[in-house]
Formats: structure tokens, sequence, C-alpha cells
């Protein structure tokens, strides 16, 4: 069995993330996600049960339970924090302040390094083998990921619409666009195990593209454009 390097989705958005220290709580939170998103890819959903969460992590049965209530709880709270590593950065109150293609070039530089990360990629992959026999499975993760996070883009784009930064459209099918253009088949491929952006250069170049592409199709007429080209543009 290959080996499941947990934790890099969360080293990709290092050097991005802004926030305080975690507590002792919120680090036996996080020491407990990380155990039972290793114990699923590599043993399966079903297979895994709480006390092999526990006995990988460390901690009580008790602690976990008060914490996320089940396993399917455990699961959702990881799709979920994944999310808002993601999407951490429209939580900063300046972010409707900053240029729109500085802010959408640092989400979408969390998005696509979270999604080809081998952690992602290897519990991606036990989602799919998965979802016919626990269907609740792939329905947590529709829910609590891809429609989480771009309900969190839309709201920033309906703002940046507002403000008459990007000319009025449906915001949430331009948070759909932006994704889609920033993704593109990246992290398919990853699972499939063919080529995909797999270096940060790599990465900011895709996200550089799909940047200058959103903001060719939303930009406001007469809206400032940006002073200098976007990471991974040509000049």
């Amino acid at each position: 069995m290959s080996e499941c390097r947990v934790g890099k989705a969360i080293a990709a958005v290092a050097g991005l993330a802004r926030g305080a220290k975690p507590s002792r709580r919120e680090a036996r939170r996080e020491a407990i996600m990380q155990a039972a998103t290793q114990l699923f890819v590599e043993k399966g959903y079903g297979a895994t049960s709480l006390n092999d969460v526990v006995r990988l992590s460390g901690g009580s049965l008790s602690t976990l339970y008060d914490m996320f209530g089940n396993k399917a709880g455990l699961f959702q709270a990881i799709v979920t924090h994944r999310c808002e590593m993601m999407t951490g950065l429209f939580d900063h109150p300046d972010v409707h302040s900053r240029p729109v293609g500085e802010a959408l070039t640092e989400h979408g530089t969390r998005l696509l390094s979270v999604l080809v990360a081998d952690d992602t990629v290897a519990a991606m992959r036990t989602v799919i083998a998965e979802a016919l026999q626990f269907p609740e499975l792939a329905q947590v993760f529709y829910e609590s990921g891809p429609i989480q996070g771009r309900q969190r883009v839309a709201g920033y784009l309906a703002e940046q619409m507002r403000r008459g930064v990007l000319r009025t459209d449906d915001p949430v099918e331009a948070a759909a666009d932006f994704c889609h253009l920033v993704i593109r088949d990246a992290q398919m491929n990853a699972i499939m195990g063919l080529p995909y952006p797999d270096t940060a250069a790599a990465i900011t170049r895709q996200v550089g593209h799909a940047v200058e592409q959103f903001l060719r199709m939303y930009r406001a007429d007469g809206a400032a454009q940006p002073a200098a080209n976007l990471p991974g543009t040509a000049a």
C-alpha cells in the first residue's frame, strides 16, 4: 500500500494561512481528523471504526463523540475543514478592499493546492470507491465541500458586483465559472494518476491563467485594470 502523506493539503496552504495558534482543543480536533483521514484512505470508510481513530490519534472515544457525534459527523468535519482551508481568505474583513485579481489569485492558489494534495486525492478515491455502498458519504462530501466552497466564492463575487468592480451577473454561476477555470482537469488527472500541476510553479501558472480569463469575462466596463500582470500570466 502506498503511503498516504496526511497533512500535505495543510502544508500546501500554510504559507497563505493567517490565524492564531490553535487551542489545545483545536489541536486535538485536528489530530483526530488527520488520523481519520489516514484510516479512511488506508482501510476504507466502512472498515474504519471510531476506536481505530482513537488508537491512532490518542485521546478518548468520549472526546471524539463530543466533538463529532459519530463517524458520519467526523467525515463531514474533515470535508468542511478542507473547504475552510480553501475559502478562509473570505473571512478577513479587508478582503473586499483588495484588488479583485489579487484576492482571486490567492483563493485559486489555495483551492488548487488543496485539491491536488496527496491526502485530498487519496480521500477522493475513497469517496468514489465507496459512494455506492455509502451514498451518504458522497452527499456529505458534495454539500460540505464543493457546494459550500462555491457559496463562499459567490458571496465574495456578489459584493464585487455590488461595488461595480465586476459586471452584474448571477454570482453563483460566476463562482462555478471561476472554480472550473481554476481546477480544469487537474484533480481528475491527479485521481487517475495522470499528469497534473504538482508544483508551486505549475499551480501559479494555472491559477494566473484562470484569473486572467475570469476577469476578461466578468470585469465591469470601465473598472480599473490591474497595474501589473497577474502571477502566471504572460507579460
